[in-house]
């Protein structure tokens, strides 16, 4: 039973969620989206790169007929060069509407970002809840500064896809809506209190940390500089919030890259080993084991997508 489930999440793109997909996002392929995390519903997707760039996202002059939300972890992960002032406690959004042509500039390392679609009939139609008139310009990569809040939402819309509760459908529907409430209220600058949800920002972004650097060499040392906490402080209060220890969380962060590769199957064992910053390719083969059941040579031959 464990394999039957697990072989539903590890394989392909399900064709009904590649059809939602398309609709949002254009002719693309799931192939194209080998290397991104994907949650989709009806009238919104969200995407994020996960062990490397979305295909279609650096294919020149490409379009979309949805209207594109790119929310950025931090300022200097944008690429947009713009002067716009990033609060504490805030992130970056560049929006650009339908059928616009673009693309994003493959750099030497992939930048982890959250791309949210939502159909043009849905952002239209909450947009006219707070303006009668039209969008009085064109978005082409216009930015705006949204609040913590709405990484509570998405993070939701996530977990409601990935364990498909019952009632799930429902329930994306209506964080699809809250999502584009939450953008359109930014973006047109509406008061939007958001103190009551901002209390974990520093440890969601020292996730944000681990995920876009889960290649690299990080310390507990480092993890805590970043919010100003002592080791013994930071360890103590990370796992309190998460439940596991830094190190342990980054293992596990580290393990799911490592699905996503061996199930693509471009990179040999060694080779996914270095990627997610294993030091030894022993080490990574028995954390890999000891979280998931299997050696990674069994869990390649079971579950890639090849």
């Amino acid at each position: 039973m464990r394999i039957e489930v697990f072989l539903i999440k590890a394989g392909k793109i399900k064709n009904q969620d590649l059809i939602k997909i398309q609709n949002l996002v254009g002719d693309i392929s799931d192939e194209d989206l080998r290397h991104v995390d994907c949650y989709v519903s009806d009238h919104l997707g969200i995407f994020i790169p996960s062990v490397g760039f979305c295909e279609n996202a650096i294919t020149p002059s490409h379009t979309h007929p949805s209207y594109l939300f790119v929310v950025y972890f931090t300022k200097e992960q944008s690429f947009i060069n713009d002067n716009i002032e990033l609060p504490d406690k805030h992130y970056l959004v560049s929006v650009i509407e339908p059928e616009i042509p673009h693309e994003e500039k493959p750099l030497e390392t992939f930048k982890r970002y959250i791309a949210i679609f939502i159909s043009k009939e849905t952002f239209e139609g909450i947009y006219k809840e707070y303006s009668k008139e039209q969008l009085s310009q064109q978005l082409v990569w216009e930015q705006f500064v949204v609040g913590h809040e709405i990484m509570i939402y998405i993070k939701k819309f996530m977990f409601e896809f990935e364990n498909k509760i019952l009632g799930y459908k429902t329930i994306l529907d209506a964080l699809a809506k809250i999502i584009g409430h939450c953008l359109v209220r930014n973006f047109l600058n509406i008061d939007n209190k958001t103190d009551f949800v901002t209390e974990k920002f520093e440890f969601d972004s020292i996730i944000d940390f681990m995920h876009q650097h889960f290649g690299q060499k990080i310390t507990i040392a480092e993890l805590a500089k970043k919010i100003n906490m002592s080791e013994s402080h930071f360890i103590r209060v990370f796992k309190k919030e998460t439940g596991v220890s830094p190190m342990d969380y980054l293992i596990r962060i580290r393990i799911e890259k490592a699905k996503k590769l061996l199930r693509i199957g471009t990179k040999n064992i060694t080779e996914v080993s270095l990627f997610c910053g294993f030091g030894s390719t022993s080490h990574f083969s028995s954390s890999f084991t000891k979280h998931t059941g299997f050696s990674p040579s069994e869990y390649q031959n079971v579950y890639s997508v090849n």
